[in-house]
This record gives C-alpha cells, structure tokens and sequence, in this order.
C-alpha cells in the first residue's frame, strides 16, 4: 500500500539531510541521506516494493529483498512517529519547507 508525508509535517533538506518537524511542532527528527531519498518519493503513490527499487538504483549492491524489508521498517517507524501516512487515510499531506 503506498504512503504519502502526513499534512502538517513540514521538512527541510540541508547537505543531503532531511529535518522533519512533526504536526505538533514538537518533534525533530534528522533523516540520513537514504532516508531523505525515501522522504522525498513519498508523494502517495509509491509502496514499500516501488520506493525499494528507486533505491535499488543507487545501491546496485544490496539484494532488493533487504531493501524491501528496510523501507518496510523505516516507514513503520516514521508511522509510529506520526510523520507518514498509507495513502487514501486522513488530509492530504501539504507541502513542507524545502532548502
């Protein structure tokens, strides 16, 4: 099922590092470059099998399957955080801040 940011989530991207500050504007998260490719490409269309394979494009080395099972974890992780959304669930995601 694809997931989109959730609306109210405002981010910006320093030296290839997404800093994402949740709804509540209580929360900071700094995201490393990997994770800011996945934040990037969350813009409700693409599941954890389509955002794997845009990263299997810039890591030819690892085995898709890991890569499945990372995006997996880390967006679980930015849902428990609040900060994602599966697609089709709430508002819509409005833009954040991007540098």
């Amino acid at each position: 099922m694809p997931f989109r940011r959730t609306a109210g989530v405002t981010f910006e991207v320093s030296a290839g590092r997404a800093v994402l500050l949740d709804a509540a504007g209580e929360t900071l998260t700094t995201l490393n470059p990997t994770g800011t490719t996945i934040w990037r490409s969350l813009d409700g269309s693409r599941g954890t099998a389509e955002l794997a394979a845009c990263l299997a494009e810039e890591h030819p080395e690892v085995p898709i399957a890991t890569l499945e099972d990372d995006v997996e974890v880390f967006l679980a992780e930015l849902d428990r955080d609040g900060l994602v959304q599966r697609s089709g669930s709430g508002r819509a995601a409005e833009p954040g801040l991007e540098a």
